[in-house]
C-alpha cells in the first residue's frame, strides 16, 4: 500500500503530457518475493519508486521501460527465475519461479490512474482485467475491462468479473478461447489501505502512528487534548481527530478498520470500547492488563455480539516481549496485520503452508 500511495504522488507530479511507465506483476507461478499486484514507476529521467522483486529484476525492468516510453504500447515481459544459478535470472536470487510483469505508459490523467486514485478517495475496492496476452486486434495487451462492461468478444466476462469480485481474491488470470484465437486476461481487486484510528495521542502514539504509516495505512490520531494533537508531533498522520470529552463517538467505518484504544485513562477507554466494538471495524486492540479490560467490560453491563467481541484484542499486541513504545507499536501492528490475514502471528519457520496464502 505504501508503494501505491507513493507512486499516485508521483504521477500527481508528472507535468501535461509527460508519461512515466507503470510495470504491475501481474502473474506469478512459482515463488517469489513480490506477488501479483506489486508495483513500480520509473520516470524518464530514471528514478523509480516501488519494486516488483526483492531487488533483483528492477534493473532489467527500467532498461525495457525506455522502449516502453518510446513506443508507448503496452507489453508483458517474462522473468523466469526456475532456470539454473548461472541463468541471467537465476543469479543466487533465492526465488524461483516465472513472473508476468506488464508495463505500460501511464500520465496524470491516465484511466489507470484514475481508478486507483479513487480507490484511495473514496476508500471502496475496485474490481477489473486487463488484458496481458492476445492474438485480438480489437484486445491489445493493456487493455481495460472495468467491472461491468461489456465486450462483445468475450460475452462470459461480466459474470466472470462478478465471480471474482465475490470470490474477495486480489488476483487471478483467465484465458479465452475467440474463433481460432485467444486472450488471456488478469483480474485484479484493488483496495483501499487499512485505516488506523488510535484513541490517545501520548507519547506512545508517535512510534505507533509512523509504524502504520510506513505501511501505507490510513493514520487517524484521537484525542480531546488539543494541545496533544498537533502536526509537530505526529507528522507522519492523516487526520487529527479531536473528540468531545463527555460524548462517546459513534463510528461509522470500514471493514478494513482497526482501533487502538490507549488514552491510558480508564474512563476514557471504557467510553469509547463500545462504540468501536459495534463498528464495522476488524479489530479493537485495548492497551493494558487483560483484567483491566474484563472489569470494562463488567461495568459496561450491556451486551455484545460473538461477532463484535471477536473483534477485542486486550492486551493488544503479539507476545514479543516489548517494553518500550517502539517495541509496543510493532507488537500492535504486527498483531493487526496477523488479524487482517487471518495468521496466527507465530514463526514462519513452523508455518508448513507456504508463506503467501494463494487462491
Amino acid at each position: 500500500m505504501k508503494e501505491i500511495r507513493q507512486i499516485l504522488k508521483q504521477v500527481a507530479g508528472l507535468a501535461h503530457g509527460e508519461k512515466a511507465v507503470l510495470a504491475t506483476v501481474v502473474d506469478l507461478k512459482g515463488s517469489g518475493y513480490r506477488l501479483p499486484g506489486a508495483r513500480m514507476l520509473i520516470k524518464s529521467n530514471g528514478e523509480a519508486t516501488g519494486t516488483v522483486s526483492g531487488g533483483c529484476l528492477e534493473a532489467d525492468v527500467m532498461e525495457r521501460a525506455q522502449r516502453v516510453l518510446a513506443t508507448g504500447v503496452a507489453e508483458v515481459f517474462t522473468y523466469d527465475t526456475t532456470a539454473d544459478e548461472n541463468s541471467v535470472f537465476g543469479l543466487n536470487m533465492g526465488c524461483r519461479g516465472v513472473m508476468r510483469i506488464l508495463m505500460e505508459a501511464v500520465g496524470a490523467d491516465s484511466d489507470n490512474i484514475a481508478a486507483i486514485r479513487s480507490v484511495y478517495r473514496k476508500r471502496e475496492a475496485v474490481c477489473g482485467a486487463v488484458v496481458i496476452r492476445s492474438e485480438i486486434d480489437s484486445l491489445p495487451i493493456g487493455a481495460r475491462i472495468s467491472y461491468g462492461e461489456t465486450v462483445a468478444e468475450l460475452p462470459s466476462l461480466v459474470d466472470d468479473l462478478r465471480t471474482f469480485a465475490e470470490s474477495r481474491s486480489n488476483y487471478e488470470s483467465a484465458t479465452y478461447q475467440v474463433a481460432n484465437s485467444f486472450v488471456e486476461l488478469a483480474f485484479e481487486r484493488i483496495s483501499p489501505p487499512v485505516q488506523l484510528y488510535i484513541f490517545g495521542a501520548g507519547v506512545d502514539a508517535v512510534p505507533l502512528s509512523e509504524v502504520a504509516h510506513g505501511l501505507g495505512w490510513e493514520v487517524n490520531v484521537c484525542d480531546h487534548r488539543s494541545a496533544f494533537l498537533t502536526e509537530e508531533r505526529f507528522p507522519k498522520c492523516d487526520a487529527l481527530v479531536g473528540l468531545d470529552r463527555e460524548v462517546a463517538p459513534k463510528w461509522d467505518v470500514d471493514d478494513l478498520t482497526a482501533f487502538v484504544l490507549m488514552n491510558h485513562n480508564y474512563d476514557r477507554d471504557k467510553a469509547l470500547l463500545p462504540g468501536a466494538l459495534r463498528s464495522k471495524a476488524f479489530y479493537a486492540g485495548a492497551l493494558g492488563p487483560k483484567r483491566r479490560t474484563e472489569q470494562m467490560m463488567s461495568e459496561l453491563g450491556v451486551p455484545f455480539t460473538e461477532d463484535e467481541l471477536s473483534r477485542l484484542r486486550a492486551p493488544a499486541g503479539l507476545d514479543i516481549g516489548g517494553e518500550t513504545p517502539e517495541a509496543i507499536a510493532v507488537s500492535v501492528v504486527a498483531e493487526i496485520l496477523s488479524v487482517l490475514k487471518n495468521r496466527n502471528g507465530g514463526p514462519l519457520r513452523d508455518r508448513q503452508a507456504p508463506i503467501y496464502d494463494r487462491k
